[in-house]
């Protein structure tokens, strides 16, 4: 399968991209400079706020206080988003659920990369509260990686596509 075969994949995480972008651009007008404000969508289970996660997912090494911490983070997931694309660009056409996991992901990760290259964090803004558990604040790029990881899981444990 060629990349001109790919065409609806390139534009799943092309849109992905734009969603994810045109979001974090939204929050950023309307909530900074001012990070302590929020809105409550459902009260005691979700609101929107304001984050720069200069850390890892979920905010894993945001207080870490060596500055090669964002570089090097930076670099880890430039490293996992070149390996996803060369398995992307490896599948064939048959391995659908595959292609739309990778589109996912693909589209996720350029997003917060984007945002860690340009500005020096990610910009974060959902959160959610689960009884007393209070979610890590996340963003549109964030759930596409998940659901694309979960997609991804599900696809090889059926086994149909064993190009991995």
């Amino acid at each position: 399968m060629t990349l001109t075969d790919k065409k609806k994949y390139l534009l799943i995480f092309t849109l992905i991209i734009i969603a994810d972008q045109v979001s974090k651009f939204i929050i950023k007008v309307h909530f900074n400079p001012n990070p302590y404000k929020f809105i409550t969508v459902i009260k005691g289970v979700f609101t929107i706020r304001y984050v720069e996660n200069r850390g890892a997912v979920w905010g894993l090494f945001s207080d870490a206080s060596h500055s090669a911490v964002p570089l090097i983070i930076t670099g880890l997931s430039m490293i996992a988003l070149v390996v996803v694309i060369y398995y992307f660009l490896k599948l064939k056409a048959e391995c659908k659920w595959e292609l739309v996991s990778l589109s996912f992901i693909i589209g996720g990760a350029v997003g917060n990369n984007i945002d860690r290259i340009v500005q020096g964090y990610v910009v974060d803004f959902l959160d959610v509260l689960i009884g007393t558990y209070h979610w890590p604040t996340f963003n549109v790029a964030d759930s596409f990686i998940s659901i694309g990881v979960t997609i991804l899981i599900f696809s090889i444990w059926r086994g149909k596509c064993t190009q991995f």
